[in-house]
């Protein structure tokens, strides 16, 4: 959320309460990963290695197989996306080769770090989950435009461009559990009740996911584009017009502009945002009407 200049003027209290927040989440997350105690989130051992095994020229997808077969999650969630109506065939995949064989080792990269992405988007606390929720859609959202962006504009590769529209928000629902921790112990402090509402919530975690972020790409060794399109969705690259990263930032306008989002917008200044893309990227708006059609259902279909 971008703030602002509010200088001579008195700060309202809620908006207070927010920064103060936003604040203390940053002062948390910068304590511990200097002290190495920040609990990040780890990918799945089976994923993790066969990752590793993807930077090989020379793998061959029989070791990837057999590296993902060692968790029954991702085995069981390979199967049934290759015979999903996206990508059946007339036989149905039986086996995990078969399945990576057909996926091939770009769409398989992918898929690995979705599957982990999508287990930091789940909690137990219901009002975590429902806000994770609606994260993980419009992250989904981001990376669906942005993989149609970079077809309609030549810009950039488009598993790249799909893998950094769905990480583009990843530090999200790790400051929503910080923030979590935090209520509980204010309200058990406090017998009173009541903390901060729904809408001031999700701005504290607007304002304070970026590092964390950076700091789960660089645990995860994403690739450098990934990386980047985690790092801002700000602005763009006037100097990288045609790239993945300027395709994730347009799409995350987009996504916006169409309702998939959790929080606030500033319906100008994200139009701007929309504008300037299609000027960069060469697209018109009848390029964005295709792109947003059926843009609901498609995230849906996807979540299942």
């Amino acid at each position: 959320m971008e703030a602002g200049d509010k200088r001579g003027t008195a700060e309202p209290a809620d908006q207070s309460v927010e920064g103060r927040l936003a604040a203390q989440m940053e002062t948390i997350i910068l304590t511990r990963l200097a002290a190495d105690r920040l609990v990040l989130p780890a990918l799945p051992a089976a994923a993790l290695k066969c990752i590793r095994l993807l930077k090989d020229p020379d793998l061959s997808l029989k070791t990837a197989a057999a590296a993902i077969e060692q968790d029954p999650v991702l085995t069981a969630s390979l199967i049934r996306l290759t015979n999903s109506a996206a990508m059946a065939t007339r036989e149905p995949v039986k086996s995990v080769l078969s399945a990576v064989t057909k996926m091939g080792t770009g769409k398989l990269k992918t898929f690995l770090f979705e599957a982990s992405a999508n287990q930091l988007f789940e909690s137990r606390d219901e009002r975590i989950a429902r806000s994770c929720r609606a994260l993980w859609e419009h992250s989904v959202a981001v990376a669906m435009l942005a993989k149609d962006v970079v077809a309609f504009a030549n810009a950039g590769d488009p598993d790249d461009a799909y893998l950094g529209g769905l990480l583009h928000d990843v530090g999200k629902p790790v400051v929503a559990s910080l923030l979590l921790q935090a209520e509980r112990a204010a309200t058990q402090q406090r017998a009173a009740g009541g903390w901060i509402d729904s809408s001031r919530w999700t701005r504290v975690i607007a304002s304070a996911h970026r590092k964390v972020g950076i700091a789960i790409a660089r645990k995860w060794e994403l690739p450098e584009t990934v990386a980047k399109c985690v790092q801002t969705c700000d602005d763009y690259d006037a100097a990288n017009r045609l790239s993945a990263v300027n395709a994730v930032r347009f799409a995350n306008a987009l996504a916006k502009r169409e309702g998939i989002y959790l929080g606030e917008v500033d319906a100008a200044d994200n139009d701007a945002l929309i504008m300037i893309g299609c000027s960069l990227l060469g697209l018109d708006t009848s390029v964005i009407d295709r792109l947003v059609k059926d843009l609901h259902a498609r995230v849906g279909r996807h979540l299942g």
